[in-house]
């Protein structure tokens, strides 16, 4: 469902330490760095909350990054640095949402009618019945879905960026997977 295939295997490990090399750069205020950091991953980004389901995809994208800025000095090399953005970008998207609700609930209270929610337009080359099969799947098998099928992390970086044990993440990807199967046929 990407864009495009994914890099070769020392592609992908040159561009992770290409990455931790940045990210320490941006640790000691580079912003020549950062800026080479937010330019790789600005697209990545915005297409894990679109897929997500976020409707303001860019001003989500804007927060990750300035939590990304604020956060640079404690980044330590444990993980992929992708691991750390997007465990960064959940903890946003799961923020954005509690404020959404709180912002509901006092709509609620003041008696005003929530306009209703639109879906989200479509992308070239993605088939708008997998969105809508997407779109039907609960939060986290589709933010689980998002991250392994159309990121491309792998398990255990999936697992770290949810805070769920690996067996979590397969048994969501194959039951979100399973879900989209069974609503496509129909």
């Amino acid at each position: 469902m990407a864009d495009d295939p994914p890099p070769p295997p020392d592609a992908a490990a040159a561009s992770a330490a290409e990455d931790v090399a940045l990210m320490e750069r941006a640790a000691r205020d580079d912003l020549d760095a950062f800026s080479a950091l937010v330019r790789k991953h600005e697209r990545p980004l915005a297409n894990f909350f679109a897929r997500s389901g976020a409707a303001d995809v860019e001003d989500l994208a804007q927060q990750t990054f300035l939590k990304l800025w604020r956060t640079r000095r404690g980044y330590r090399p444990t993980a992929k640095f992708t691991t750390f953005l997007y465990l960064l970008a959940r903890q946003v998207l799961i923020d954005s949402a509690r404020a959404a609700q709180r912002r509901a609930g006092l709509h609620e209270r003041a008696g005003a009618e929530m306009d209703a929610v639109e879906p989200a337009p479509a992308r070239r080359g993605e088939s708008g019945d997998a969105e809508a099969a997407l779109a039907r799947l609960s939060p986290a098998l589709r933010e689980t879905v998002v991250l392994v099928v159309m990121q491309g992390l792998a398990y255990r970086e999936a697992a770290e960026a949810l805070g769920v044990p690996v067996g979590t993440v397969k048994s969501r990807v194959n039951a979100a997977l399973a879900q989209m199967r069974e609503f496509l046929s129909r």
